[in-house]
């Protein structure tokens, strides 16, 4: 790992009452005081001028934090100026002229898991934190952050070494050719004790992996429905072209849109008919792959034309299950915007009118109440559910090898489960495995 200083905005791009500039490195006293003029105070807020070359960049806050006492474990400092991107940036440059450098994505995060001050789990849990959709999102990224994840697999990890020794013991330490059925019988049991207990946590990360994941929601239809209308009224802004003509709508088009604290991805997909134009039939290939890869479908009906048989083809062709009907336009048709759950779920609303938007959003809402999730759920991601599974697969194989008297087989098995549960906290990653996790994160954190 580099030792060098590095530097970075750590707030979002745009302009802002303050931000925040962030700098790390091995013993920066002297880095500081060729930087403001003067020696600080460990954790003490400081007002200085910043200047470069005489002229005044701007008026800061700035806190000093001494090694090992910092988020890095290094010596730290952060730099509470102006939040204007022209101020800040000047500010970049005057410390890289200085002898510090950008920082990578995630290079402050890395620092700090390079530096044992968090283990592998709690650093993806910063980024899961950051990119959190939701209330519940939040609270579960805060469980892996503060470390209940990572208890959970290091009391994993004590319970293998236990049984590990002891398998090994019989292999180095024979008395006879002959292992007591008493012996096998506890190393089964404790093989059994520590694969519950995997299986209990595996469990609650396929909910924790599912909090990880983003809700989608695709609106599909036929050419002029009022797909594009109905996500325009929910993003409140003209994001998608609307027209009278037939197939405006050539690509996939995905949105974020908060509800209520809820942040999910809607997708504007292009018309469902037949077509001999190449870039529509794609258009359209695109918005099948759209609802293979979503949550839920609002499948929107021209409401003065009704659900027609190739409608109901289309969705018993392309499997989909949980999807809902919109009928759009009944300012054409007269009725009340409403739900209706008698057969078919069904919202009536009206685009032109923005009548019974309100009503597509109760039904998103209504998908995250639904959601059983615990308290004390921590976020996961698919890697470490891949691991955990992995885990247990070499654990049910060691039990095997016992009842088989394959004692250096089970070692082998207990090993390779070992393994794959300690990549989870990070002991002994690869170089590959770190680039990927921590380029993954914004910079300056």
């Amino acid at each position: 790992m580099s030792n060098e200083a590095i530097c970075a905005i750590a707030t979002p791009y745009g302009s802002s009452a303050l931000g925040i500039i962030r700098v790390s490195g091995t013993n920066l006293s002297t880095f500081v005081k060729r930087i403001f003029h003067k020696s600080l105070e460990d954790r003490k807020a400081t007002l200085v001028n910043i200047t470069d070359e005489k002229a005044i960049l701007d008026e800061a806050i700035v806190i000093y934090y001494a090694s090992p006492k910092s988020f890095t474990g290094e010596d730290m400092v952060e730099i509470i100026c102006h939040g204007n991107q022209i101020v800040m940036n000047s500010i970049v440059s005057m410390l890289i002229k200085n002898g510090a450098r950008n920082a990578n994505p995630g290079e402050f995060t890395e620092r700090a898991f390079l530096n044992d001050k968090i283990d592998l789990s709690q650093a993806e849990a910063i980024a899961d934190l950051i990119s959190a959709s939701d209330q519940r999102a939040v609270r579960a990224a805060h469980n892996s952050l503060s470390g209940k994840f990572a208890q959970e697999i290091k009391y994993l990890l004590e319970e293998l070494i236990k049984v590990r020794a002891e398998v090994e013991s019989i292999i180095n330490f024979p008395e006879d050719d002959d292992v007591p059925e008493l012996n096998k019988n506890n190393i089964r049991k404790k093989i059994y004790k520590v694969s519950s207990a995997l299986a209990d946590v595996i469990k609650n990360s396929y909910q924790g992996e599912l909090l990880n994941q983003r809700k989608k929601y695709v609106f599909v239809g036929k050419p002029n429905s009022g797909k594009s209308s109905l996500i325009n009224c929910l993003l409140r802004k003209d994001a998608s072209i609307v027209s009278n003509k037939a197939g405006t709508t050539r690509d996939v088009l995905e949105y974020e849109l908060n509800i209520n604290d809820k942040i999910i991805n809607i997708v504007d997909t292009a018309g469902l008919r037949e077509s001999s134009d190449d870039i529509e039939v794609e258009g359209i290939s695109r918005a099948i792959k759209s609802i293979a890869d979503s949550d839920k479908v609002f499948y929107v009906i021209d409401d003065s034309v009704g659900i027609t048989e190739s409608d109901t083809a289309f969705i018993k062709n392309q499997n989909i299950s949980n999807y809902i009907f919109l009928f759009n336009k009944i300012d054409l048709t007269g009725k009340k915007a409403n739900i209706d759950k008698r057969g078919y779920d069904s919202v009536y609303v009206s685009a032109k009118k923005e009548l019974g938007i309100e009503l597509i959003k109760q039904i998103i809402e209504e998908d995250f109440s639904s959601d059983n999730f615990l308290e004390t759920t921590y976020l996961a991601r698919s890697r470490h559910v891949n691991l955990l599974q992995k885990g247990h697969e070499h654990l049910k194989k060691s039990e095997e090898n016992v009842l088989a008297n394959n004692f250096d087989f089970t070692a082998e098995e207990l090993r390779l489960s070992h393994a794959a549960l300690s990549s989870i906290l990070g002991q002994n990653p690869t170089e590959d495995l770190l680039n990927e996790i921590f380029n993954n994160f914004c910079i300056g954190k």
